[in-house]
């Protein structure tokens, strides 16, 4: 089997080295396959991630690889002679059809020049859409991959391989949503149940702000986890230009008796501000006294996650945690336009918070049992190379011979090994480091600083001389001591001078005055 793993070459809208962890995370993902299975695979990405593993030191990840770099500043310049804007493909993809658009062809253009004839059996591209490859591989199988939407511990991380499209366009978008006609079995059923049951254990012993009791003031509660501006899955589905745009609509439109409690996206920047220039923390809490947001919130990597299982509702665009909200059967609401509208019970707001807080039925079953069955990846099975081969060639072959595309995701494994995966061997410790504000230089520069002196100050605490020397020390501390108190005592003295000379002056003489009669 031949595969060609793709990261989109171009510079991404989020700056130069956001791809860089998509790429060595698709190379991990492929060694296996070339280790254990014998794959030949071919990365395909920029030059600039070449230039990136030899800086850093990591070269080993090419060991293998056959390699097609792309030069993304040539790209770059082709495609704005064009008009188009590069850095916006991703929203040219979903709006157009890719055969059609002038600015794709010069992608695949300059591939062709470079792939030297490889002919890959599958095509996996990380974060984005990848059918324009088709005129150059028209019988290649592609897979569009990203982090599953139960991939943030404390679940198992998972990866789905979706073969229909990306965000609207994808395997769920198509399916039915939550009228999904999947023919769920007694092994199905258990396997969600087992999941939910599981995760909902391991979330009640790591919740971190189970001392908070967000019911005090209200009845019903709402989770509003905000996501990232300048990214299609976000800004590429709504009308909404940022964040801060998106948190005020929803706001306004919920009830003052419905707690809103409100996260951020952890690799994203802090929305809620309580100083400087933009600080709005305060005025939203005035204007929207049942907004509820700790700073506690930004310590942890996935804080909404901790917080699906309290809540009665969920709101968001295209979040996993609106999957989430599925698992544990809280009301889901979504914009019509959004990718998880196709899985939401309610895309207004009027209908999901009149709804939320009511007893939600079970009708997202069968759509839960597919997605653990079929369409999710789970970790423990993508580090099997020899497992890994044989899903892709099933994958491959069920591609070929479907009517229907949907039919094309088989069983990703047995029910023992999908139950072991998903439940069983589930992790139960959890990532509490937030990713906020990690590439800004100057917060790294104060962090590095802060760090080292720590270090400095524990090793210097925890030598040899300074316990030696503990006696002396506080013989000088009292020295100290004293001498500050002699200080202090002559300097009260000094200022008392004025006062004893004006007292011992004698009395200023007074003028006489004839002596009253008798």
């Amino acid at each position: 089997m031949k595969v060609a793993c793709f990261v989109n070459p171009l510079v991404h809208p989020r700056g130069p080295c956001f791809n860089y962890g998509r790429v060595e995370a698709l190379i991990k993902l492929v060694e296996p396959l070339q280790r254990e299975a014998r794959c030949e695979c071919m990365l395909i990405a920029g030059a600039w991630f070449k230039d990136w593993v030899r800086q850093n030191g990591k070269t080993q990840l090419l060991t293998g690889l056959r390699a097609a770099w792309l030069d993304e500043l040539s790209l770059y310049r082709s495609i704005r002679e064009l008009g188009e804007l590069p850095t916006a493909l991703d929203q040219t993809v979903h709006q157009v059809d890719e055969a059609e658009q002038p600015s794709l062809r010069v992608i695949a253009d300059a591939l062709a020049a470079n792939v030297k004839g490889f002919q890959p059996d599958i095509i996996i591209g990380f974060a984005g859409e990848a059918d324009y490859l088709a005129t150059l591989w028209p019988t290649a199988l592609r897979l569009h991959i990203e982090r599953g939407q139960f991939g943030r511990d404390p679940y198992p991380f998972s990866m789905y391989f979706d073969h229909v499209g990306t965000h609207k366009r994808s395997a769920i978008g198509r399916i039915g949503g939550l009228n999904l006609a999947y023919p769920i079995t007694t092994d199905g059923r258990t396997l969600v149940a087992t999941f939910r049951s599981q995760m909902a254990a391991a979330f009640d012993s790591l919740d971190p702000f189970r001392s908070y009791d967000f019911r005090s003031h209200f009845d019903r509660l709402c989770l509003l986890p905000l996501q990232i501006s300048n990214e299609f899955s976000f800004d590429g589905q709504v009308n909404y230009r940022t964040q801060f745009e998106y948190l005020y609509d929803v706001l306004a439109a919920a009830p003052k008796d419905v707690g809103v409690i409100v996260t951020e996206h952890p690799n994203g920047e802090p929305i809620l501000r309580r100083s400087g220039t933009v600080s709005n923390l305060d005025a939203l809490r005035g204007t929207f006294p049942n907004l509820i947001f700790l700073d506690e919130f930004r310590q942890y990597q996935s804080p909404a996650q901790f917080l699906v299982p309290r809540v009665d509702g969920v709101w968001s665009v295209s979040s996993s945690v609106g999957h989430q909200a599925l698992l544990f059967e809280r009301t889901l609401g979504a914009p019509p336009s959004a990718e998880l509208s196709d899985v939401a019970d309610e895309t207004t707001f009027e209908n999901f918070f009149g709804r939320i807080g009511q007893r939600k039925s079970t009708n997202a079953e069968a759509f839960l049992a597919w997605m653990l069955e079929r369409y999710l990846v789970p970790a423990s099975l993508l580090t099997d190379g020899r497992w890994l081969h044989d899903y892709l060639q099933r994958r491959l072959a069920a591609a070929r011979s479907a009517n229907d595309p949907i039919d094309a995701f088989v069983p990703t494994a047995d029910a023992d090994r999908l139950m072991d995966a998903w439940a069983v061997s589930a992790p139960t410790s959890v990532t509490m480091t937030s990713l906020q504000w990690q590439d800004d230089p100057s917060i790294a520069e104060l962090l590095a600083n802060f760090h080292r002196v720590r270090r400095q100050t524990d090793a210097l605490l925890k030598s040899t001389s300074w316990r030696i020397t503990a006696p002396l020390r506080i013989v000088m501390e009292g020295i100290d001591l004293a001498r500050i108190r002699f200080w202090a005592w002559l300097l009260r003295m000094i200022q008392l001078v004025p006062l004893i000379r004006a007292r011992s002056k004698p009395p200023t003489s007074m003028k006489s005055h004839p002596p009253m009669p008798s």
